[in-house]
């Protein structure tokens, strides 16, 4: 299984791309989240839109969702096979009639849906699970932001890499990745989550101003000893970044950077 940050930085970063994720696994490519820079990161590694497999919504927040009309419209044009998307089912429904459906509601006199831009939408409950290749993915219902003043659907993954065939007395995952995708400050509801990974990929805010609707760098740094030395920070502002691995964190990833489980 390959991990690749196609790109680290915050939603209105210049730099670094905004934080969507590539993983492969058994020769197909899942895409976590495909924002409005995903078509420039995914070029700056040689890939495009006929390279995906999958993709996987966690929110619909720009920086997550505003490359999806690109990757339909350019599958869908292609002629070739669809991608598959896997979605939590209320928030299947809100990308559509919020989100999607003004640019794409129709094609050539052709009333459009959201399925026809997919060869299978994957309709998942808040906490369902979902197979990609050997992988098995969970959600988790992260708190991010308010749609007025009920929690607005945003939802993380667990990510269970199985062992290797070569070890069939092995129980339970060979690793456990927590990816937060986008969320606050707030150890007490993700502490066993927290506790359970391996490796953990936090989304972390490094500007002045805090913005409440992720964790920043100095809550993080409050965390204990044993999950800070397991994390990995992205989702951060441009501009000079904080010593994180002399604060005891694995460190800042880098935009383009690669983990292979």
């Amino acid at each position: 299984m390959k991990l690749t940050f196609i790109g680290v930085g915050s939603a209105f970063a210049l730099q670094n791309y905004q934080s969507n994720i590539l993983i492969e696994s058994q020769g197909r490519k899942l895409l976590i989240d495909c924002g409005s820079d995903a078509r420039l990161a995914l070029h700056r590694l040689g890939l495009g839109a006929g390279d995906i497999d999958a993709l996987y919504v966690s929110h619909l927040h720009a920086d997550h969702i505003g490359g999806i009309e690109w990757l339909g419209f350019s599958r869908y044009f292609s002629g070739g096979m669809r991608p598959e998307l896997f979605i939590e089912n209320r928030l299947a429904e809100m990308l559509w009639e919020r989100s999607l459906r003004g640019g794409m509601a129709s094609v050539q006199g052709r009333s459009m849906r959201l399925d026809d831009f997919f060869s299978a939408v994957h309709r998942l409950s808040p906490g369902g699970a979902f197979r990609f290749g050997s992988l098995g993915l969970r959600l988790f219902s992260t708190l991010h932001y308010f749609d007025c003043r009920e929690p607005a659907p945003s939802y993380g993954l667990v990510i269970d890499v199985p062992p290797e065939a070569a070890m069939p007395e092995t129980t339970g995952p060979r690793c456990r990745i927590v990816l937060t995708t986008d969320t606050q400050f707030c150890p007490d509801r993700l502490v066993g989550l927290y506790d359970s990974a391996d490796v953990i990929f936090q989304d972390c805010e490094t500007a002045p101003r805090r913005s409440g609707i992720h964790a920043h760098y100095e809550e993080l740094c409050g965390l204990p000893a044993s999950i800070r030395n397991k994390m990995w920070l992205y989702h951060y502002q441009d501009g000079p970044l904080p010593d994180a691995t002399g604060a005891g964190f694995h460190g800042f990833v880098r935009q383009g950077q690669v983990f292979e489980f």
